[in-house]
């Protein structure tokens, strides 16, 4: 290759011939084949413009190749010193042309860390390459003549640049990711290989004195194959675009050459430190220390390399996973601008909203939306705009909201979304929804809160509700000055209902007065269950009374008509309480005030409806003070008995007596028993009233037999909660064993209306009573409705005539009638009766006339207490224990 600076000066070098024809001919076929590819793909227009460029600059590098033999053979200008400088020139342009070239390709460094780390490396082969140069230049042993040593150290120079364009060829190689690309440049960096070999060779045989060395022969051809396999790869491969694996080329790009160049200063400097002959030091010092300098800088632009390699990994494995986890999530991720134009959905889109993202991707989304829920979306929007400005650039703005959204197949999908704000981050630049399908869950949310609020039974409003409504009607009545209205119904008649035909019954009784209800509101009334069998409606804007009451009489003629139950007729009516918003009164008192106008409306009668007064809360405040001090006076026993004298007609002797009681006070004194017995008929706490009834009257009954020596009988009255309990027979059976009275002496006296009730649990109440040995008495017959079959079904012993017929016996017409009905069926049953409330003379008479036997009343004595009573049975008590018409009755058949 330097062989043209020897011939042209007149060296006798034997390269005529075949043999010197055919060395200065061999490159020319190859190269002339490579020049053809890289023409091809220097025109190949799939290739990017930095590709196509490196081809064209090869083409001039390959035509160096091959004029620059024949330069030996011609002048290029007169003067020797000049000519033998641009020849040197043309010699050296080939290297820099190519490394210009390499740094064309796509894969060449283009950032400046990139770059400094790329000529770090060059220079660090340069150094070390020219250090080997100045050792073998120091050396060796050349033939005579200047322009062997300028030859000499041209194949050094060459030697260097080919090194060079090894190292970037191997660079770029591992930032190549197209496995095609790669493959060109490791053939590239092959014929560079070649190249560099072949000087060392040359510099190897020159350092031997063995002259000047031609290894052109081999070399050229050889390198000029390897770039033509190179050009003709890259128009064969131009349109593949297969990547390698990323472990080829994820690491840094870092060569081992640089490295390896250090190697040799080192060791050069240290041979001839140990030499024995004295040579120069100071230039292998210097370049030593400059390699050393090098290789410091670049081990800390590596060191850099590696941080910035890890955290750019880092920054991709989190994109990936990120990347990932937007793909394959269930949520769907959109980006949207503050209008709510859409610039980007996640693929989860598709799968859960039936929308692909291309598709909707620059529309807006209100577009999607329900249009009810539009405005609530868009102030939404607009609220997380702005909420990024109030928290500042580094905490960003988030929202929660729910909205309707359409499927691609019509429906409707509830969906939850959590808005950020990131308009301030610079990837992003928008509004930032994650959307989760909740559909499932609002309808669950849904059917709780409908349930929570509503009767399982009837499905109107519960309590809860109804009250919430009444506190906003109140509201608005308050701003309006309308005023509203609550109408507060109770069944009548229901229980009885639930006991004859069953609560399966009574609960379908309840669903059909629903609907009558709602057939007498308007739609915009709203109806509720507040448990059991009441009900209550809420009316807004009547402005009378009157428009009010007629709404209670139509429910009250709409619950009047029959129900058909079970294949039967059944009867109830409703006592409906009203009550109307006038001083501000909130929700709880409104009803609480319908409550009480119908409970006065029960007491009233069934199936009326009253209008809320002021008295009726007082009248209900009072009753709760009753009840407070009744539930006080259970446990400080401030009861006490009164009895009252039942006796012959005839004789007017004390056969026994009806204990009433009574109640002492400590802060009210005596109230009456119309005030408390009521009360705690309601309350429950007439049972254990009773029960304190039942031991005090046994015991004072037993007093008098042991004290008089003759059987007294003592009535005692049971209330209907009494009868139902299920510990009553037991009640009944520890008084007469703890007192020891006779149970023949005992007479329990009920209502007749308690014969009606629950009648199969009655009737075995009444059974067991009687098996005890007690007697059983009809207080008030002939009020009630019982008919004869029930009187024979019952083990009734006395029928007590109720004071009604008793004050009319002597009024004459048809007054006396019931009360010889009474008596007449008393006979015809075996029963004795008993009259109630006689005051005169001539009622005691036509009592008698009609076969009464028994009475009581004033006419005889009022109650009296247990010393009073005493006293007076002492006085009058009859001499003889009564015997039952039905046991005198028995006895006479037995002795017959």
């Amino acid at each position: 290759m330097t062989v043209w600076l020897v011939s042209l000066h007149g060296r006798s070098i034997d390269f005529f011939g075949v043999i010197g024809v055919l060395r200065l001919l061999s490159p020319f076929p190859v190269a002339g084949v490579a020049l053809y590819f890289a023409w091809r793909a220097s025109r190949e227009l799939s290739l990017d413009l930095g590709s196509r460029k490196f081809w064209r600059l090869l083409i001039t590098v390959l035509v160096l190749v091959m004029v620059t033999p024949w330069l030996r053979f011609m002048p290029i200008l007169p003067v020797a010193w000049l000519d033998t400088t641009v020849r040197l020139s043309l010699t050296l342009s080939g290297p820099l042309l190519m490394l210009v070239a390499l740094l064309q390709l796509p894969s060449a460094p283009h950032s400046d860390t990139d770059k400094s780390k790329l000529w770090l490396d060059i220079a660090t082969v340069v150094v070390g390459g020219l250090l080997v140069a100045w050792y073998n230049l120091s050396t060796a042993r050349l033939a005579d003549g200047p322009l062997v040593q300028i030859a000499f150290q041209l194949l050094h120079v060459l030697s260097v640049l080919d090194l060079v364009l090894v190292l970037v060829a191997s660079i770029l190689w591992r930032r190549t990711a197209l496995i095609p690309r790669a493959n060109i440049l490791v053939l590239i960096g092959g014929a560079l290989l070649v190249r560099f070999l072949g000087h060392v060779a040359s510099i190897s045989e020159m350092h031997g004195g063995e002259g000047l060395p031609d290894l052109g022969f081999v070399v050229r051809p050889a390198a000029c194959f390897l770039m033509a396999a190179a050009g003709w790869l890259s128009s064969a491969t131009v349109m593949r675009r297969d990547v390698r694996p990323s472990r080829d080329r994820d690491g840094p790009s870092v060569s081992i050459l640089p490295y390896a160049a250090v190697v040799p200063g080192f060791a050069l400097l240290l041979r001839m430190a140990f030499e024995e002959r004295h040579q120069p030091l100071l230039g292998l010092v210097l370049g030593a220390a400059a390699l050393t300098a090098i290789a410091f800088v670049r081990q800390f632009a590596a060191s850099r390399e590696a941080v910035s390699t890890l955290a750019e990994a880092s920054a991709r494995d989190s994109e990936a996973r990120f990347r990932s986890l937007v793909q394959h999530s269930s949520d769907v991720i959109m980006i949207v601008d503050p209008d709510g134009t859409l610039r980007f959905a996640s693929p989860s889109m598709s799968t859960v909203f039936g929308h692909e993202p291309s598709r909707i991707v620059g529309t807006n989304l209100l577009s999607l939306l329900h249009v009810e829920d539009q405005q609530h979306a868009v102030q939404f929007l607009e609220e997380l705009a702005r909420s990024g400005a109030r928290t500042g650039a580094g905490s960003p703005g988030v929202l929660k909201r729910e909205w309707r959204l359409a499927h691609s197949d019509g429906s409707w999908m509830t969906v939850d979304n959590v808005g950020t704000n990131l308009l301030r981050e610079p990837v992003v630049r928008g509004l930032v929804l994650n959307s989760r399908d909740v559909t499932e869950q609002s309808m669950i949310k849904q059917q709780y809160i409908h349930q929570a609020f509503h009767d399982p039974l009837t499905d109107l409003a519960n309590r809860s509700l109804f009250l919430y409504q009444v506190g906003h009607a109140l509201a608005r009545g308050a701003r309006q000055h309308s005023p509203v209205t609550v109408l507060f119904l109770d069944l009548d008649n229901f229980k009885t209902v639930n006991d004859s035909l069953g609560h399966a019954a009574g609960d379908r009784l309840l669903v059909d007065a629903a609907r009558r209800l709602a057939s007498c509101v308007r739609s915009s009334d709203l109806i509720a269950r507040l448990g059991g069998d009441e009900f209550a409606v809420l009316v807004e804007d009547a402005q009378s009374v009157e428009e009010v009451l007629v709404v209670a009489s139509r429910i009250g003629t709409a619950l009047s008509r029959p129900f058909m139950l079970s294949g039967k007729e059944v009867f109830v009516s409703a006592s409906v309480g009203i009550a109307r918003s006038s001083r501000g009164e909130s929700s709880d008192e409104l009803v609480r005030n319908a409550d009480v106008a119908m409970y006065v409306a029960k007491t009233r009668g069934k199936g009326q409806h009253v209008l809320f007064e002021q008295e009726m809360h007082d009248a209900a405040l009072e009753r709760l003070v009753v009840e407070a001090d009744l539930r006080r006076a259970i446990e400080r026993e401030e009861f006490f008995l009164e009895f009252q004298p039942i006796v012959e007609l005839d004789t007017g002797n004390i056969i026994g007596a009806e204990a009433l009681v009574r109640w002492l006070c400590r802060e009210r004194g005596t109230v009456p028993p119309g005030v408390f017995i009521p009360i705690a008929e309601v309350t429950g706490l007439i049972v254990p009233i009773g029960k304190w009834v039942l031991r005090r009257a046994c015991r004072e009954a037993q007093r008098w037999t042991r004290e008089r020596g003759i059987a007294a009988r003592i009535t005692v009255n049971l209330s209907g909660r009494q009868l139902q309990d299920a510990g009553i027979v037991d009640d009944v059976r520890q008084a007469l064993e703890e007192t020891g009275l006779d149970p023949t002496q005992l007479v329990l006296e009920i209502t007749e209306s308690m014969l009606m009730q629950n009648t199969d649990v009655s009737m075995a109440r009444l059974t067991a009573l009687k098996e005890l040995g007690v007697s059983l008495a009809i207080d008030d017959f002939g009020t009630g409705y019982s008919s004869l079959s029930y009187l024979q079904r019952y083990p009734i012993d006395i029928l007590k005539i109720d004071k009604a017929f008793v004050d009319v016996i002597d009024k004459g017409g048809e007054g006396p009638v019931l009360a010889s009905a009474i008596v007449a069926l008393g006979d015809t049953l075996r029963m004795n009766t008993v009259a109630e409330g006689i005051e005169t003379e001539a009622q005691r008479g036509h009592l008698l006339t009609l076969g009464c036997e028994l009475g009581q009343g004033f006419l005889f004595s009022p109650p009296l207490d247990e010393e009073e009573f005493w006293h007076l049975l002492l006085a009058r008590g009859s001499r003889v224990p009564f015997v039952s018409r039905r046991l005198r009755d028995n006895g006479e058949q037995q002795a017959a």
